[in-house]
């Protein structure tokens, strides 16, 4: 086999194999139902074996509930998956507690065993709304990861993340908010990231969150609307 053809299946299998590595979590969603998983509701999914009925699952309405409080009416209608075990989870690529997937065609929440309440659920949605309001390329090239991360806990009650619980210098608030991308926020310092996320938040206008939003997907930066980044 000529060099240039072995070039062009590499080139080929590279150009075929990122994008379906990279959104590995979002395709495995779209393929819920031949993994064994049924809607029980719109866009939310269960294991054939898991057991529950839609009165059992209150805690998503309850989520949806507190963020639309909180921010407003939401416009987002992600799938969501509920998985009852680590291997479940696995299989969406996701942790026990929960994985946004996010990618040009869906977003996908996976809310593991550990995340099936209505803080871990509210927080999910609110990188929803995220995504559904800014749109896949804006959320990942203008927005922090260290602010949305930290909007999210606004509505996330457990309490390692109430500000009255996190002592923190201003030092470590502002060391966070050099996190922009993901892989340097979600790290061996992850817990600590969120703590100072919460705390970096504490003077957005919830009122004004999602015109805010409205802003940035008209063309406007992050710091020109929220300017809480230093």
């Amino acid at each position: 086999m000529k060099k240039s053809s072995l070039f062009y299946i590499a080139l080929g299998f590279i150009l075929l194999g990122t994008p379906l590595y990279v959104f590995k979590g979002a395709i495995a969603c779209e393929i819920a139902g031949p993994l064994g998983y049924e809607q029980i509701k719109p866009n939310v999914f269960i294991a054939k074996d898991d057991s529950r009925n839609i009165q059992e699952l209150a805690f998503i309405e309850d989520a949806t509930n507190r963020v639309s409080t909180t921010f407003g009416d939401m416009t987002a209608t992600p799938i969501m998956i509920l998985t009852l075990n680590k291997e479940q989870s696995a299989n969406f690529f996701a942790s026990e507690t929960a994985s946004s997937h996010f990618s040009p065609f869906n977003n996908c929440l996976v809310i593991g065993p550990k995340g099936q309440n209505v803080d871990v659920v509210a927080h999910e949605l609110v990188h929803a709304e995220v995504y559904a309001r800014l749109g896949w390329l804006t959320q990942m090239l203008k927005m922090p990861r260290w602010f949305e991360e930290g909007v999210s806990l606004l509505v996330d009650l457990r309490e390692p993340f109430l500000p009255e619980n996190i002592l923190m210098d201003e030092t470590e608030v502002d060391a966070v908010k050099k996190l922009f991308y993901g892989h340097q926020f979600y790290n061996e310092n992850a817990f600590n990231n969120y703590r100072a996320a919460r705390l970096a938040v504490d003077s957005v206008d919830k009122t004004q969150f999602y015109a805010n939003l409205e802003k940035m997907k008209e063309g406007q930066s992050f710091d020109e609307v929220f300017g809480v980044s230093k």
